[in-house]
């Protein structure tokens, strides 16, 4: 008597979780969001003759700036498309746990590929990043935001965020730690209105939120580019960064 009992709890559990994970993949944001950018340097960087107005016209003569920034989401992978002279693309594919970043514009490409398990100063330090969701909220165009703060020792990630809207499913980034991802997500549950990020308290470079678009998004758009290694690209070691040629 006790077997068929057995059998039949395992199965009602199985279909809990099945129904839980197609859940999961039908709420969470499946489409485009496009960001504009700001800069704001210190006080400290002013006393050297250097400008908010010099610094962006040198970071878009190199291809570095982004006056707007389009990112495509969906399931646990994500794809930027610059607004910079070289074209600059990155994508995030969950299943390789990379970053691959690429600059059209450069003769001979080249990628940077980021292992997205490993947080860059903790390679360093050995300490991760503290994580806390500030006891306060701000309006964004019109949407009432809270803020969860990524706090390393050479900087800070601000993330705004409504709880209502951009949800998406954290366990899809349980292993992009890069960034303070993952911990951002696990609170929030939904993805950034805006993104404030200080460097070293010199620059301050925020991201806005300026169009949400619902879509179907296109698997191809987050296949790893194929790549060949070359030790010569590499000579200044990175503890999660290797820089290959596109093939």
């Amino acid at each position: 008597m006790k077997k068929p009992i057995t059998f039949i709890l395992i199965l009602i559990s199985t279909l809990i979780l099945i129904f839980i994970s197609n859940l999961a993949f039908s709420q969470s944001f499946e489409g485009t969001l496009v960001y504009t950018t700001d800069l704001e340097i210190s006080p400290k960087l002013e006393k050297m003759g250097m400008t908010k107005q010099s610094l962006i016209e040198k970071m878009r003569d190199d291809g570095s700036w982004l006056d707007t920034l389009s990112i495509s989401y969906k399931l646990g992978n994500y794809y930027y498309k610059s607004s910079n002279k070289l074209n600059s693309w990155l994508l995030y594919n969950s299943e390789a746990n990379k970053i691959y970043s690429v600059q059209d514009g450069v003769k001979n490409e080249i990628c940077s590929v980021i292992d997205a398990s490993i947080d860059t100063e903790f390679a360093y330090t050995n300490k991760m990043p503290s994580v806390t969701k500030l006891d306060t909220s701000v309006t964004i165009n019109n949407i009432e935001c809270n803020i969860v703060r990524v706090k390393w020792k050479s900087g800070t990630y601000d993330y705004y965020y409504n709880s209502t809207m951009l949800i998406v499913y954290p366990d899809f980034y349980t292993n992009h730690i890069y960034d303070g991802w993952y911990e951002f997500l696990k609170i929030s549950k939904s993805l950034p209105i805006k993104i404030v990020k200080i460097a070293n308290g010199m620059m301050t470079i925020t991201q806005t939120l300026i169009t949400t678009k619902k879509d179907l998004i296109d698997d191809k758009l987050f296949v790893v580019p194929n790549l060949v290694s070359d030790k010569d690209l590499n000579s200044i070691k990175s503890p999660n960064r290797e820089i290959m040629w596109l093939k």
